[in-house]
């Protein structure tokens, strides 16, 4: 795997995405009244993209999955081509903590993913 400039731009753009999608489980409503809605819908609208690419991508994976076109671009940056399993079954996250020497797989963050969309939901329904 090869690692441009491009491709690693690519890699620490996902950093604030990250940091925003757990971050804001730590500010308090008493500081900001509307993060329960902005977060839930922030997740939600991450998690339709990457649905929508699951989709795009469905011929390739034989499968509908959530798969983050920044990772795809990412990956392609570094050679893999988009057909690859080595492409679309990557992770931002996993990749992190890898580096971070935090063993997490692909599958590992998918679910932290989902768990962190049922809690916004729930905080949604209930708390807003």
């Amino acid at each position: 795997m090869k690692k441009t400039f491009w491709s690693e731009l690519v890699f620490w753009l996902h950093l604030p995405i990250i940091l925003v999608w757990f971050g804001l489980f730590l500010v308090p409503k008493s500081i900001w009244p509307s993060r329960v809605v902005f977060h839930f819908w922030y997740i939600t609208v991450i998690m339709l993209i990457q649905l929508f690419w699951g989709f795009v991508l469905m011929s390739y994976t034989k499968k509908i999955d959530f798969i983050c076109p920044q990772t795809t671009l990412m990956q392609w940056l570094r050679g893999i081509p988009v057909k690859r399993k080595e492409n679309y079954q990557h992770s931002f996250i996993a990749e992190l903590f890898q580096k971070l020497r935090i063993p997490i797989n692909y599958r590992g963050v998918n679910i932290l993913l989902l768990i962190t969309l049922g809690i916004v939901a729930v905080q949604y329904v209930w708390f807003r």
